[in-house]
């Protein structure tokens, strides 16, 4: 079996893997996990709103150590890394406002709430990673589109600390980050599905993360064909 072979086998194994544990994190979570005693049946979006939010956490800290390394390197391979997270971490961000949305419209009377810093500062991050992606898509390929998506990858970083501790500093609508329990259950009765939503959601970033990348690597190619045949 090629080198080849077994990196394919890999990337399914994964795949099979995060498609597994994203059924068992959904049963736990719509099935065995406890209906809190204020917000009820709504509070289960929790173990997809979370998990998404903090794998898109992850994936926007891939894109800023891809442009990093590739404006010190420059080689396309830190370039292809920051392309494929960015847009990973567009559909986990945009996961977690639309869960977050359907999530506070029965419990806060509001699909959305400006006050909230929360709400803000997620949507900045979700505006200048999809103005990322429009670069990348509208610019020419090459070393100058790369450069300013790099740039603008490296600065778009700093709002995800700034979204993370936004509830430490403000005081709106998002609560503090807890797993306690307002039932006669245990803890673990929260923290089980939410630590396998956690594990499904990071084995679906790997998965599609394989895939984009190869599918770049394909696209690197063929450019550079083409680029080669235009020369002859």
């Amino acid at each position: 079996m090629s080198l080849s072979d077994r990196r394919f086998s890999t990337i399914d194994i994964v795949g099979v893997a995060a498609f597994a544990v994203m059924l068992i994190a959904l049963y736990l979570a719509i099935v065995e996990s406890p209906s809190e005693r204020v917000q009820g049946i709504h509070q289960k979006i929790f173990y997809v709103h979370v998990p998404s939010a903090l794998v898109a956490y992850v994936s926007i800290g891939v894109v800023a150590v891809g442009s990093g390394m590739y404006l010190w390197k420059r080689t396309h391979k830190w370039d292809r890394l920051a392309i494929a997270s960015a847009e990973l971490g567009v559909i986990l961000t945009t996961l977690t406002l639309v869960t977050g949305s359907l999530w506070g419209r029965p419990v806060w009377g509001a699909w959305w709430n400006w006050s909230d810093a929360r709400l803000v500062t997620t949507l900045v991050m979700w505006l200048v990673y999809v103005a990322y992606l429009m670069l990348r898509s509208l610019g020419e390929r090459g070393p100058a589109t790369s450069r300013a998506a790099a740039v603008l990858g490296l600065l778009g970083f700093v709002n995800v600390p700034i979204t993370y501790f936004s509830v430490y500093l403000w005081t709106f609508l998002h609560p503090l980050p807890t797993l306690q329990s307002s039932t006669d259950r245990p803890e673990s009765a929260i923290l089980v599905p939410f630590l396998v939503g956690m594990a499904a959601f990071t084995l679906l970033y790997v998965y599609l993360m394989a895939m984009r990348m190869r599918l770049e690597e394909s696209q690197h190619e063929l450019d550079d064909l083409r680029a080669a045949r235009e020369m002859l």
